[in-house]
Formats: C-alpha cells, structure tokens, sequence
C-alpha cells in the first residue's frame, strides 16, 4: 500500500532547493556537459535551467547568460590548471626536470577535464580572443576592460608559469636565447596536441603518456639547444 507520505515523495517534477552556493555548481557541470553534447549555440539557458531542476527564470539569479556560463567554466578549470602547473620552489635547481614534471602536469590535468578542455581550448566559438587559446578567455561583449582583465589573467597565469620554466632553461645556458617566448609556444603547442589527440582519438593507440611526453620535449629541446 502507498501512503501518502509516499505519493508526496514521488510526485513528479518536484524541485530541490539548495544552496546559493552549490545550485551555481550544479548549474555550471550542467552547462559544461550539454555546451560539449548539444554545441553552444543549441544548449539554450532553458534547456539548461530544466537540465539542472530549475525553473528558466531561477536560472537568471546566477548567471546573466551563456556566456556568463562558459566564462565562469573557463576560470573555474583555469584556477584548477594554475595550482596542477605549481611547481615546489626546491624544483628550480633543475629546470629542465621541473619543465617536465610542469608539462606532464598539464597534459595530466587536461586528461582529467576533458569537458572543460574540449570548451577553452579546443572551441571555434568568436567569443573566445583571437589568439592562441592559452592567452585568452571567452569575454562578453561590451564587458568593461577590467573584467575583460581579469578573466584574461587567468589563462595568462598558466602560459606565464610555463615561459618563466623556459627562461629559467635559457638562463641556465641550456637553451638559447634568441626567442624564448616562440620556444614556449612549441612546449604548449606540444603538451595541447598530446591532450587534444587523446581527447579525440582515446589512448589506445599512442605511445604510452609518459614516454610519449618525455620523448616530444627531448626533440623539442634538441632544437632549443645553443647552437
């Protein structure tokens, strides 16, 4: 027999109200799945809002729209990538171990998120900056330029932590120095192939993650070296 207690507990359609805090959370793996399964432009902030157990308008007191929606995604994964880049300070007495163990973390982190991965860097959307993804993050239009600051900070961060590793191997005499800021670009450029291509592909093809990596930034490094 169902009580009524029962019949109350299965009602279809019922809402769970939760906190400020957690139900933005909600909102934005939400959004991340459906911007990745359904495209951006098809993943409506309706479609989002009934995703997430919310009415269309709820949504609004979290998020003014979808990009509001994908810029708040991309800092989130941002912040997550600038603390797996941290390297410990002892580290610095091998730079060339440390730009490794620096790299494989990247590629590490990417693996882990390929949702957020697939969406910051590996998107044609023009909201993005038009230039190399690791230098820039979606922006809203007509945002004001400290906003469009900050945000842009944060993916600055990362490709800062790799070519301060860079400049650290050119002044320890191991690279050249002619064009530090190109070599950086090479070791990103790398380190996003290996993670777009097991995003795309899957690993069961590859050379083994580790080798895989260690060998790319040997051959990368032998044409770095001071001639």
């Amino acid at each position: 027999m169902v009580t009524g207690k029962s019949r109350r507990a299965a009602k279809p359609g019922k809402r769970t109200r939760l906190p400020a805090a957690e139900r933005r959370a909600q909102i934005l793996a939400v959004a991340r799945d459906l911007f990745v399964t359904q495209g951006f432009e098809q993943a409506s902030m309706r479609r989002i809002a009934d995703a997430a157990g919310i009415t269309p308008t709820a949504i609004y007191d979290h998020f003014a729209d979808k990009e509001a929606l994908l810029t708040a995604i991309a800092a989130e994964f941002f912040d997550g990538l600038v603390a797996a880049m941290t390297v410990p300070a002892d580290a610095a007495t091998d730079p060339l171990g440390m730009l490794r163990q620096l790299m494989m973390n990247y590629v590490r982190y990417g693996l882990a998120h390929p949702n957020e991965y697939r969406l910051v860097f590996m998107n044609s959307l023009s909201r993005f900056v038009p230039t190399l993804g690791h230098r820039g993050l979606p922006c809203q239009p007509g945002a004001a330029p400290d906003d469009v600051a900050q945000k842009t900070a944060k993916a600055m961060q990362t490709f800062g932590i790799l070519q301060s590793g860079i400049e650290r191997l050119v002044a320890a005499g191991l690279l050249r120095g002619d064009d530090p800021e190109g070599f950086a670009d090479s070791v990103w450029a790398m380190g996003h192939g290996i993670v777009s291509l097991v995003i795309t592909k899957g690993d069961r093809n590859f050379t083994p993650i580790n080798r895989w990596l260690d060998t790319s930034i040997t051959l990368l490094f032998d044409g770095m070296r001071p001639r």
